[in-house]
């Protein structure tokens, strides 16, 4: 796994790790970056050697900017710098830390070309194949605007027309790097060098897509240490350490039993697939409880067929929750929701179900997706915060229901979204979509590498909540399961998509592609994400 940062976490970490060195500590920091910026940008270059210009805002980041023209010139490169200001005194431009004004005083000295840029048109850009961008770093917290935003946009014109390859120095100049939001404007990067933690925001879209192949500089920051939220990237080693191994001396006991509710006349193929993908990812067990009309839908197979008491609509009656809750006491956890409907019957089974579980003195894992969801969103009042062995696993709009932010809310900020609402109710959630978040209300965040487009096909969730609850049926921790499957879930499917392309995957193909994403990790394969994240080491 590797560790990612919030803004004030890595701020703080800096600021504590120049104070506990030297005062000039921050020079040297500062140099370790744009060193090794440097070697990512004279990479780029080979493929197109002509002209280099970096593009510097007044902080930090233009520092950094600096570091990496001086490195570029003394390989004989042929790079300018150009000067982006807000300030009305332009006679004599400064930038804004002392350690920046070094840098801009050592590339002045070496002859670097320098120029100011007063309005965007001013740009020139002409024979550049490269251009450095270092105009704003993290921590943005306002909105991009005046000559920022023109120049921004100058760039990713250029770009768009195929002129330029667009390198960002840390993050790609307009993004919330917290949040993954555009500030106004941002930087549309190819490659996007990060320092020392991957960032929040990085991870999160619209900023993922604008990063190009993300890089991680080690400029020698010392561990994050203990903090709050601590979030990580998952990574295929570590997912390794965390699959149950499977011994010679066992039997199916020794994997669990798991309890699937789910399915209604009409919506069988969501109870199936939920059903067959626990099986694959390990349970010894799978019980399937469903309406007893659905009986006659479903294949033969080795998931055992429990019918249970319906309504008139053929979903599952409140009458069968007695029924439902002697099989729990041979099962060792439980998924319910996967087209369950939300029939006003079935959504009262449901909530009595849920509460009766909970009333219990050692609480049965449990799975709430789909229909579950929607159900225990009418009745959230259920839920304290007390710690419980669930696993929602929502996608936004679902998330919306149960919290009442609107979705754009929930996107805007989706790692602090899951993490609030996993606090809220007590529970482990995973935030479904591009990079899913798995959060845990004790503020372990876990954001997932795998996955892709193909995947957003109907069902695909229906498989997520089955490989999940294979994991609590073989007694992985909650927070270590909804971790483990999620990843397993999007390798799945980009295993899929490397056969049928991105368009034709189907639920099912992720499925039955659950065998070779276990064969990968178990090899120790590095997914499609992972594979960019070149560390560039000190």
């Amino acid at each position: 796994m590797l560790s990612v940062a919030t803004t004030s976490q890595i701020k703080k970490l800096e600021t504590e790790w120049i104070s506990s060195c030297d005062a000039h500590w921050g020079q040297v920091l500062m140099e370790l970056a744009g060193q090794q910026a440097a070697k990512i940008a004279y990479s780029l270059w080979l493929n197109k050697p002509e002209k280099v210009a970096v593009i510097c805002g007044s902080g930090n980041n233009g520092g950094d900017g600096l570091v990496v023209a001086r490195y570029l010139s003394l390989r004989k490169v042929p790079v300018s710098v150009s000067f982006v200001t807000a300030k009305a005194d332009k006679s004599e431009h400064q930038m804004t830390s002392k350690e920046a004004n070094v840098n801009k005083t050592i590339a002045k000295n070496l002859g670097i070309e320098m120029k100011l840029i007063e309005k965007a048109s001013a740009l020139d850009l002409k024979g550049v194949t490269l251009v450095i961008d270092a105009l704003l770093g993290t921590g943005l917290d306002r909105q991009v605007d005046g000559l920022y935003k023109e120049v921004i946009e100058r760039i990713n014109e250029l770009r768009l027309a195929k002129e330029l390859i667009v390198l960002a120095i840390d993050v790609p100049s307009g993004v919330n790097t917290d949040t993954g939001q555009i500030m106004g404007a941002a930087i549309k990067a190819d490659a996007t060098g990060t320092f020392g933690y991957l960032k929040c925001g990085l991870l999160c879209h619209p900023a993922a897509e604008l990063c190009g192949d993300l890089s991680l500089v080690d400029i020698g920051l010392p561990p994050l240490g203990e903090r709050y939220p601590e979030i990580y990237l998952s990574t295929s080693d570590y997912i390794f350490s965390l699959i149950p191994e499977r011994k010679a001396n066992s039997n199916k006991g020794t994997y669990g039993t798991l309890l699937t509710i789910a399915g209604s006349t009409g919506m069988v193929g969501a109870a199936f697939l939920s059903s067959r993908s626990s099986l694959r990812s390990g349970a010894g067990l799978v019980l399937l409880g469903t309406a007893k009309s659905v009986l006659e839908h479903l294949p033969p197979g080795e998931v055992i067929y429990k019918p249970l008491p319906e309504t008139d609509a053929q979903t599952i009656d409140e009458k069968a929750v007695t029924e439902v809750l002697e099989l729990t006491k041979t099962a060792s956890a439980v998924v319910i929701g996967p087209g369950l409907t939300t029939n006003p019957q079935t959504v009262k089974f449901v909530r009595q179900f849920l509460e009766q579980s909970m009333s219990k003195k050692d609480i049965l894992p449990c799975l709430i997706d789909a229909d579950a969801l929607n159900s225990l969103a009418q009745f959230t009042e259920i839920m304290d915060n007390k710690p419980k062995p669930f696993v929602l696993t929502p996608h936004p709009k679902e998330l919306s229901r149960l919290t009442g932010q609107t979705t754009a809310e929930i996107q805007a900020d989706r790692i602090g979204s899951a993490l609030n609402a996993a606090k809220k109710f007590g529970c482990i959630v995973v935030l479904k979509g591009a990079h899913s978040v798995v959060a845990s209300y004790d503020g372990r965040v876990f954001v997932n590498p795998t996955g892709n487009a193909s995947m957003a096909k109907a069902g695909a969730g229906d498989v997520l909540s089955g490989i999940i609850g294979g994991f609590l049926a073989q007694k992985l921790q909650p927070f270590v399961a909804a971790v483990v499957g999620t990843y397993l879930h999007g390798l799945a499917g980009e295993i899929a998509s490397e056969e049928l392309g991105m368009a034709s995957v189907l639920a099912n193909d992720i499925s039955m592609n659950i065998s070779g994403a276990l064969d990968r990790i178990n090899n120790k394969e590095a997914s499609t994400f992972e594979e960019t994240i070149f560390e560039w080491t000190i």
